[in-house]
């Protein structure tokens, strides 16, 4: 009698930025470059992930906006267009002042509470820099964390704007 030989658990992944960069319209007198992305994460392990999070850390942070479905559990505007699934909620209640002092913007999916093998989980963004802040570029850095990846996962890109 042949015994299946149990496959090893193995708990990986691979988070990367997409998105696309728009430039201001000059003749228009625009002020802003506006980035739309996503965050995206693949369970490419043969474990389920549980309570995933992010963290979106902004260099230099001063003139930089991150937009989004962020919002409270229960927030209005996100339940209206019926796609609740994909709206997240920052984790610390002082976040205000944590993206001003460093940048960093952590935030939890409201719903997604595992990730199965081969699933993916996205964060839909948007960023809008000003062109009149005092340095001329901005980096933008990925990270994926969970109950199984406590150290963190780099994403494999990072979104540069040099201006």
């Amino acid at each position: 009698m042949f015994w299946k030989k149990k496959e090893q658990e193995r708990t990986e992944g691979i988070a990367w930025f997409s998105y696309t960069v728009l430039l201001p319209d000059i003749a228009e007198d625009e002020n802003e470059i506006t980035v739309i992305g996503n965050l995206t994460f693949k369970n490419t392990g043969n474990t389920t992930i549980h309570n995933p999070f992010i963290c979106i850390r902004i260099k230099p942070v001063q003139d930089v906006r991150l937009g989004g479905k962020i919002g409270a559990m229960t927030h209005t505007a996100l339940t209206i267009d019926g796609t609740n699934t994909e709206s997240w909620h920052y984790i610390h209640d002082n976040w205000k002042k944590t993206t001003l002092e460093t940048g960093e913007h952590w935030l939890k999916p409201n719903h997604s509470q595992f990730i199965l093998p081969n699933d993916i989980l996205t964060f839909s963004n948007e960023l809008h820099i000003s062109t009149n802040k005092e340095e001329k570029y901005v980096t933008i850095e990925g990270y994926f964390y969970s109950d199984e990846i406590k150290n963190g996962l780099t994403s494999l890109n990072n979104i540069i704007i040099n201006f």
